[in-house]
């Protein structure tokens, strides 16, 4: 008899054993996939290239905004960027026989004067153009001639901006305000997407010319 009561006890014990064994995979099974399921989300959303390039074109452009909002980069550069763009406005105006003055951000005449601010000065378009570009996956060759290109085409295109909102401001007041603050501000966005389109352009047929596609 005590052998018996003794295999009863061992079999019983062994079932809870058993019982408590699948309870635990079934709570592995239930909690696993809740647990994995953002991280596997996430890594099918960077196993597409158009993620991963947006992502990293986000992550660049947060880096150049948390750098523009130190006071050293708005005292050093954005302050000598736009005198040097009231410097060139100033001497073109004055071919054309404006005869206009420049100081500091300033340029003026007896009829006219503007101030070079943030907005005016171009570098955040810029810098939209240059992060896509950083981020694209293209040869570093190609993107040193993309930004050589791109920062002659962008910077003379907001020279012009500011020499033809002076004139605007002369002749046309009272449309100043309509072309500063929209039709300027579209139009160099505009300007800059082109500009980027056309370099992707550029290095795709280069890549076709050198693969004999």
């Amino acid at each position: 008899m005590g052998r018996k009561s003794n295999k009863k006890k061992l079999s019983k014990s062994e079932t809870s054993a058993e019982l408590g064994s699948k309870e635990q995979k079934l709570k592995s099974l239930n909690t696993s996939p809740q647990q994995n399921d953002g991280t596997s989300s996430f890594k099918r959303f960077l196993a597409k290239p158009i993620n991963k390039l947006f992502l990293s074109f986000l992550l660049a452009l947060m880096i150049f905004y948390i750098i523009w909002a130190t006071p050293f980069f708005q005292d050093n550069i954005i302050k000598n960027v736009a005198i040097a763009y009231a410097k060139a406005s100033s001497v073109i105006l004055n071919i054309l026989g404006y005869s206009v003055n420049s100081f500091e951000d300033i340029v003026s005449n007896k009829h006219f004067s503007i101030s070079i601010k943030n907005g005016c000065d171009g570098v955040e378009g810029l810098a939209i153009y240059l992060c896509a570009l950083l981020i694209y996956p293209t040869s570093w060759s190609n993107k040193l001639k993309g930004m050589f290109w791109g920062l002659c085409f962008l910077v003379l295109l907001n020279l012009l901006r500011i020499i033809s909102l002076f004139l605007i401001g002369i002749h046309i007041p009272s449309i100043f305000d309509l072309m500063h603050e929209s039709v300027w501000q579209v139009l160099f966005i505009v300007m800059s997407i082109l500009a980027l389109l056309v370099f992707i352009n550029q290095s795709n047929k280069k890549v076709q010319l050198e693969t004999g596609n």
